[in-house]
């Protein structure tokens, strides 16, 4: 966490551990806010890639596995044991639904959803936001390229009502 701030922003800290302001853990603490502040400001859009480990339920168990979130291929990747088991682009990202503790969900365009577990509550909250800024950019885009190319099944509809539907805490969705 340290080696991604400026020289500057490090030696801020490590004056105030030692002049006994912020505890070692604190001093931790204060650097990954620095980071994700930082992260923020930049456009997360281009050329950042994102690991977290997470649990997928498969067979009748939780099996670890790594999802990355790489803005630069704009594809999310699910590693198992250093093997690329499953991508998914960005393009196909419907929605992220938050279910009960840990647990999430990915939702995508012509695909079954992906029910996922991660490490700690902390991580589910960046894995949430990082898919709230993928869903954001895929609404800039028209609904034939937000499905690859299968309009049919985007259930686009070209007249009548709509309503505002907040699925989750990251996740809308317009209702006929």
């Amino acid at each position: 966490t340290f080696f991604q701030l400026s020289q500057e922003k490090i030696l801020k800290i490590m004056n105030m551990v030692k002049n006994k302001e912020v505890s070692i853990e604190g001093a931790l603490h204060l650097a990954q806010k620095e980071v994700y502040t930082e992260k923020d400001s930049q456009d997360l859009l281009t050329g950042s890639q994102f690991n977290f480990s997470i649990y997928k339920y498969k067979h009748y168990r939780w099996q670890k596995r790594i999802l990355q979130i790489d803005f630069n291929t704009k594809t999310i990747f699910n590693i198992e044991k250093g093997i690329i088991k499953k991508q998914f682009p960005f393009s196909q990202v419907k929605a992220c639904e938050d279910t009960e503790r840990r647990r999430f969900s990915i939702v995508f365009h012509g695909r079954q959803d992906y029910e996922l577990e991660a490490v700690s509550l902390d991580d589910k909250r960046k894995i949430a936001y990082l898919l709230s800024r993928v869903i954001q950019s895929n609404s800039y885009k028209r609904p034939a390229e937000s499905c690859s190319g299968r309009v049919a099944e985007c259930d686009v509809i070209h007249e009548g009502l709509l309503d505002l539907q907040q699925n989750g805490f990251t996740s809308t969705e317009w209702v006929k």
